[in-house]
C-alpha cells in the first residue's frame, strides 16, 4: 500500500524568505522515482514512488531510517545514477548525467591532497576554461567568506575535518551552480564542530539563495537548516511525511532552545523511530529494545545462552 505524505505544518504558515526568493532557477522535480537493485533472488526494491520537488532557492532535507534510498535519490538527482522508473528534473529538463548546474558535496572529503585550498576550489573553474585571474579572484572571494582565506595556500592534509569540509562546499559553490546537493556533509565530525558548521552553512546558504537538497540522519540539523523536511519510511522508501519548519531565517543557534524547535524534534523523532523499528526487520524482538529480561551477572552472556 502506497504511504500517503502527511502535512504536519500547513503550508501557509511557513514564514521563510526562500519560498519566496526572486530565484527562477534551481527547481528539482523527482516524480514517482523507483529503484531497483539485483534481479531474481537478489532483488532488492530501494525506493518506491517516490515524489519530491525543491523549489527555487529553497533548503529541503530528506531524513530517514538507515537504506531507505537517501542517498539513492541524491545520486540520481546528481546523475551519477539513473532511476530504474520516474523522472528526475532540473528546471524541466531530464537530468541525464552529472552537470556543472549541479555541485555536489559528501561526506567523505573529496579534495585532491596534492593541491592547495585554492587550488582546489579553483578546479571547477579550470576545468571549465575560467582564466586563470578570474578563477583565482573567485576562489579568493569565496575563501574569504567562508573564513579561510588565510589557508589559501595550505594543503588539505594539514587542515581539521571542519576546515576541510569548509572547503568542499566552497569548492561545489566556486562553479556557481543552481543547485547544491549534500550527501551528510558532517556526518563525520565531531558534535561541537557539526554545530559551528551548521551555522556556517545556514549563513552561507542565506548570501548565496541557491537550491539545496540536503540528506541527513539527525534530526536536529534537518530542523535548523531547512525550510522543508521529507522523511521516508523504511525500505524500499517512500514519502511518510513533509514537514514545513515555520522559524524565520536567519537561523541562529538560540531557536534550537524554543518549544516551537523542540516539539518539532518530537514529531520527527516519533515519525523515524517508527521506520527505523521496521527497518530493522522481524527478527529485532521486544527484548532487543527493552533488554534481556533476564540477569545476566558478572559470569556473562555465555552462561544463559
Amino acid at each position: 500500500m502506497k504511504a500517503e505524505p502527511i502535512n504536519i505544518i500547513p503550508k501557509d504558515k511557513v514564514t521563510t524568505r526562500a519560498l519566496n526568493s526572486v530565484a527562477n532557477k534551481g527547481l528539482v522535480e523527482c516524480r514517482d522515482i523507483g529503484v531497483v537493485f539485483g534481479s531474481g533472488g537478489s532483488r532488492v526494491e530501494a525506493v518506491k514512488s517516490v515524489s519530491l520537488t525543491v523549489n527555487p532557492g529553497e533548503f529541503v532535507s530528506v531524513i530517514g531510517p538507515s537504506g531507505c534510498g537517501k542517498s539513492s535519490l541524491l545520486s540520481i538527482v546528481a546523475g551519477f545514477t539513473k532511476p530504474t522508473s520516474g523522472t528526475a528534473a532540473l528546471d524541466g529538463a531530464v537530468i541525464k548525467g552529472p552537470g556543472s548546474e549541479r555541485g555536489v558535496v559528501f561526506q567523505q572529503y573529496s579534495l585532491f591532497p596534492w593541491l592547495t585550498v585554492r587550488k582546489n576550489v579553483e578546479f571547477g573553474l579550470k576545468m571549465a576554461g575560467v582564466a586563470r585571474t578570474r578563477r583565482e579572484t573567485s576562489a579568493r572571494t569565496l575563501l574569504g567568506l567562508a573564513g579561510l582565506l588565510a589557508f589559501e595556500n595550505h594543503y588539505p592534509d594539514q587542515l581539521s575535518g571542519g576546515m576541510r569540509q569548509r572547503i568542499g562546499i566552497v569548492r561545489a559553490l566556486a562553479t556557481s551552480p543552481q543547485v547544491l546537493l549534500m550527501d551528510e556533509p558532517f556526518g563525520a565530525l565531531d558534535t561541537q564542530t557539526r554545530t559551528v558548521m551548521q551555522e556556517i552553512l545556514t549563513n552561507m546558504w542565506q548570501q548565496f539563495r541557491i537550491s539545496v537538497f540536503f540528506i541527513t540522519h539527525d534530526i536536529e540539523e534537518s530542523i535548523f537548516l531547512s525550510d522543508r523536511i521529507y522523511v521516508m519510511t523504511a525500505r524500499p522508501g517512500r514519502i511518510k511525511a513533509e514537514i514545513v519548519v515555520p522559524l524565520p531565517r536567519p537561523r541562529t543557534a538560540a531557536m534550537t532552545s524554543t518549544k516551537e524547535f523542540t516539539d518539532l524534534v518530537q514529531q520527527l523523532k516519533a515519525l523515524i523511530r517508527e521506520e527505523s523499528l521496521a527497518a530493522m526487520g522481524t527478527e529485532l524482538t521486544s527484548g532487543g529494545v527493552t533488554g534481556f529480561g533476564m540477569e545476566v551477572g558478572p559470569e556473562g552472556v555465555g552462561n544463559v545462552l
